[in-house]
């Protein structure tokens, strides 16, 4: 097996909450439900449903994980809100832990850049947290031509001597 470099830099994040939709996942599994969750959110128009909402910057955060990438997780796509998430049954609240993330950058033709991102993370030696990791779809995202991603994982640093 080849060994990737991640190239990524190191960003210090204070912690944020997201509302939105939500699945308890895994890899195997994943490429589809998420799929799935996605038209979801965008045919039942969640963002309407969604108050306190900062902008318009959609994020999907990767939390509750049971174990390494290959255990299940939760995945939420959504906003980041200010204030106390006021959520009815079909929403989830999920808060982004503060932490120091390796940011990286998936662009180009989607879903292939990202996946090749997760790839190379699921490959490198990054010493993850698996507490929270979150996807950042802005404004590149829906650029024709850019549909750039940015992949925030949260990382263990080493305590220097």
């Amino acid at each position: 097996m080849s060994h990737y470099d991640v190239k990524a830099g190191l960003e210090k994040i204070d912690g944020f909450s997201v509302v939105g939709i939500s699945i308890v996942t895994d890899n195997e599994k994943a490429a589809e439900e998420i799929n799935a969750l996605w038209e979801d959110f965008f045919k039942k128009q969640i963002g309407q449903q969604i108050e306190n909402r900062v902008d318009d910057v959609i994020y999907a955060v990767y939390s509750d994980y049971e174990g390494d990438h290959t255990k299940p997780y939760r995945y939420t796509i959504g906003y980041k809100i200010e204030g106390e998430p006021n959520i009815n049954d079909d929403l989830h609240h999920v808060e982004v832990k503060e932490d120091n993330y390796a940011m990286m950058s998936a662009a180009g033709q989607q879903p292939k850049a990202l996946i090749e991102t997760w790839t190379a993370i699921w490959q490198s030696d990054l010493d993850r947290r698996y507490e929270t990791d979150f996807e950042v779809y802005g404004q590149r995202f829906f650029e024709e031509g850019v549909h750039e991603v940015l992949v925030a994982i949260g990382v263990n640093l080493e305590e220097k001597q």
